[in-house]
């Protein structure tokens, strides 16, 4: 497993799904930055990126866009893996030519009478005044250069490395940032390296402040130095055995604990601890301040429990993680995490794999899930330790955990790894199968917004036929049900309705209970946009299935029985109802974090109210379904992040955003076609299109049209838009540049109301 933090195999997984990264290494000088970047720097050039090179200076911080100079055309960017810059090798990749220049935008620049070769140099405090750079340019007209990257015959990334980031100009800062916030749309990469020590630190912060697509990789020490550990090993030999257990104490503390802490690990009453302090405080080693034991010198936290044998090291991981156990009788997750960390250095054994389960089980439900996937990978070190017999009955459960942890952290790949190896190691164990369902069931709601991607489409299909072949029925279902809504959501109808009468003959063989009801959801899914029959016949197998879900007591499938209750409702016309059903669902979701059900009906309350032309209540449904996208790292294909920014194009544009609008749809539309969903990326042309007829560019337009033509978008296209598509010149106007409701010709399909009537029932629009 790579030595990289999480934030960055999460890039790596972006990069690979045409979705990019901002990530933000903050630490003190000397903590390994500097290396950290160079890590990133080979392994872009792995992902035959183009590098751009930024670094922050003291010189130039004054000068405005002094710090962008790599992006200047005098500066190319780094060649592409394989290449060795002379421009040879024809296989190489794309070849090595420099970035299109910068935009200026002369507008910006300050204005007086007098020009500027006469304008003094001086402020009125009689400081130089602040020259401009001719990397002066908007950071739009920047991204548009960056597409090309994106779009030509041989697409590739591109990652912007910056070093010493605190120590930019705040216009260079500011154009980073603004870039920043494009970089989900496209494989682009942003690390930025920050010193705390330096004060530009926390505009950084500042600026990132409350962007859930920004990650942080924060390094509190600095990394040892070999001249500083000889002089601390030279203080430490001299003092007494006693002191240096206990600085030993405080180091293994993080450099930082409170007296009374201290005292029952290192177990001496007050006057012996001060005792044994003493000596430590008189050279300085550590400081007594306000009832806390510290040590001054971060580099020096290390650099003390390299100084103590390696067997005393581990007696003394115990004796500390058996005092905060014993301190904290109501731990937070801090503390468990702490104690955990402490077991797992004295023995990765079965008292460390207790409480790595434990810590990790709160991470999930607190949603802190990278922290979640460290604490079930260590756990899985810990497996050798047990008996066979035990470890055959903890390992699939263990793995399977640590599937969705890694699901939920945006690590795809590894997470189908991880949830084939738990299906192995439950089928060598022969387990039972309903303990393996229940461990499935978590699984199912997090694997389902994830999306239809066409490797994890391919790792259920094994995994089915492999439950079918050890008869693990009640698992079959669920995994027939999820392949039965990928295939839904790729636009294949016919599969989908074959892939659901397969879980329900299945169901049919098992007693009245959840798992039948996931059957029933599974037929009820692939009959929703059917005919007027099928619908009802759909209704029918949805209220059945919420039945046995409520008597079973499994509220999480329930409410997402719910929410296929509300696209029925949505799909007969019946929208005002659909919304308030969606809404009143919403509070217990939240109060059981179901953040993936959630997530559907945020963003189905905001296409309803832009259909309906509301927008009061828009925002906040949109907020609440980005934070939520960010929260469980969703990437493309995920169907719930490529309706997000179909959303958010349609908001932008009705704002008269079109800028931001046409970059959303553009990364719909452009989704690779073995990856995209079709119905999407069909709706973002129709979109774009009517976009660029209003704004009086009609051959981009026609452009988007013509590319309605490939068969597998055509048949996406809902049968109530077809009519209207060969007018969208003429309706653009109407269309507030792509963000209204698509125009819809009503069809005169009768359906029976409640007292058996027929009334005419109208075909449903936008973002389904």
């Amino acid at each position: 497993m790579s030595s990289l933090p999480s934030p960055f195999l999460r890039a790596q997984q972006a990069l690979k799904e045409n979705s990019g990264r901002t990530i933000v290494v903050a630490g003190p000088p000397l903590s390994g930055k500097s290396l950290l970047l160079d890590e990133v720097r080979a392994m872009a050039k792995e992902w035959s990126a183009r590098i751009v090179e930024l670094r922050g200076s003291y010189r130039s911080r004054s000068v405005p866009y002094g710090a962008l100079d790599g992006l200047n055309p005098g500066n190319p960017l780094l060649p592409v893996a394989g290449t060795d810059g002379d421009g040879d090798d024809e296989s190489a990749g794309p070849p090595n030519v420099p970035m299109a220049p910068m935009a200026y935008i002369p507008d910006r620049l300050p204005r007086s009478r007098r020009s500027r070769g006469d304008r003094s140099r001086a402020s009125f405090l009689g400081q130089p005044m602040r020259e401009r750079s001719a990397n002066e340019g908007d950071p739009e007209a920047y991204w548009q250069q960056l597409l090309t990257e994106f779009r030509g015959p041989e697409p590739h990334p591109v990652a912007i490395l910056i070093e010493d980031g605190a120590l930019f100009d705040p216009e260079s800062r500011e154009f980073i940032v603004a870039l920043s916030r494009k970089a989900r749309l496209r494989p682009l990469l942003i690390v930025v390296a920050l010193d705390t020590s330096v004060a530009g630190y926390v505009a950084w912060e500042d600026s990132f402040l409350g962007r859930g697509d920004v990650d942080w990789v924060r390094i509190p020490d600095a990394l040892p130095d070999a001249r500083e550990a000889h002089r601390l090993k030279a203080i430490f030999d001299d003092l007494p055995a006693v002191t240096q257990r206990v600085v030993g104490y405080v180091g293994l503390l993080r450099g930082s604990v409170g007296e009374v802490v201290l005292s029952r690990v290192a177990r001496l009453n007050y006057p012996q601890l001060a005792e044994a302090l003493l000596p430590a405080t008189g050279v300085g080693v550590v400081k007594v301040q306000d009832g806390k034991v510290i040590i001054p010198h971060l580099a020096w936290i290390r650099l003390v429990a390299d100084l103590t044998p390696e067997k005393q090291l581990r007696e003394m991981h115990l004796e500390i993680a058996n005092a905060l156990a014993a301190l904290s009788p109501e731990p937070t997750l801090a503390r468990r995490i702490e104690v955990a960390r402490h077991y797992l250095a004295w023995f990765p054994g079965p008292m460390a794999l207790k409480h790595l389960l434990e810590a990790g089980d709160l991470s999930l439900h607190l949603e802190a899930y990278d922290t979640a996937e460290e604490l079930f990978a260590d756990a899985i070190t810990c497996l050798p330790s047990l008996q066979a017999s035990e470890r055959t009955s903890t390992e699939p459960e263990l793995r399977l955990l640590h599937a969705q942890s890694l699901f939920c952290s945006g690590r795809l790949d590894e997470a189908e790894t991880e949830l084939r190896e738990g299906f192995t190691a439950a089928l060598k164990a022969q387990l039972h199968v309903e303990m393996v369902a229940e461990w499935m069931e978590a699984l199912v709601l997090t694997i389902r917004v994830v999306g239809p991607r066409p490797s994890l489409t391919i790792t259920l299909t094994e995994l089915a036929d492999r439950c079918h072949d050890a008869q693990w029925t009640e698992i079959e279902i669920l995994l027939q049900s999820l392949i039965a809504e990928f295939e839904w959501e790729r636009n294949q109808p016919e599969k989908a309705r074959e892939e659901s009468r397969r879980a329900g003959a299945l169901a049919q063989g098992l007693t009245p209970g959840h798992l039948q009801a996931i059957g029933l959801l599974a037929v009820g899914l692939a009959r929703i946009e059917g005919t007027d029959e099928e619908q009802e016949l759909a209704a029918r197998f949805l209220s059945g299935a919420r039945v046995l879900f409520s008597r079973s007591r499994r509220w999480e499938l329930d409410h997402l029985a719910g929410d296929l209750e509300a696209r029925l409702l949505e799909q007969r016309g019946e929208l005002q109802k659909a919304l308030s059903q969606r809404q009143q669902a919403i509070p217990n979701l939240q109060r059981q974090k179901l953040l993936s059900v959630e997530l559907y009906h945020h963003l189905a309350i905001a296409g309803t109210l832009l259909d309906r032309r509301v927008t009061s209540g828009v925002d906040a449904a949109l907020d609440r379904a980005r934070t939520i996208v960010e929260t469980l790292h969703l990437i493309p294909p995920s169907p719930c992040l490529l309706r997000l920014w179909m959303l958010e194009g349609r908001q932008r544009s009705l704002n008269e955003e079109t800028s931001v609008a046409r970059d959303r749809w553009e990364a719909v539309a452009e989704e690779p076609v073995s990856d995209g969903i079709p119905r999407l990326r069909a709706e973002a042309l129709i979109r774009l299109a009517l976009l660029e007829h209003s704004s009086g560019r009609p051959d981009l337009g026609d452009a988007y049209i013509a590319q309605l033509a490939e068969p597998e978008l055509a048949s996406a296209i809902p049968a109530a838009w077809k009519p209207s598509l060969g007018g969208l010149a003429e309706l653009a106007s109407a269309s507030e540049h792509g963000g209204a409701p698509l125009p819809v010709v009503p069809t005169e399909t009768k359906r029976r109301d409640s007292q058996g009537r027929e009334r005419p029932r109208r075909e449903p629009v936008g973002d389904r």
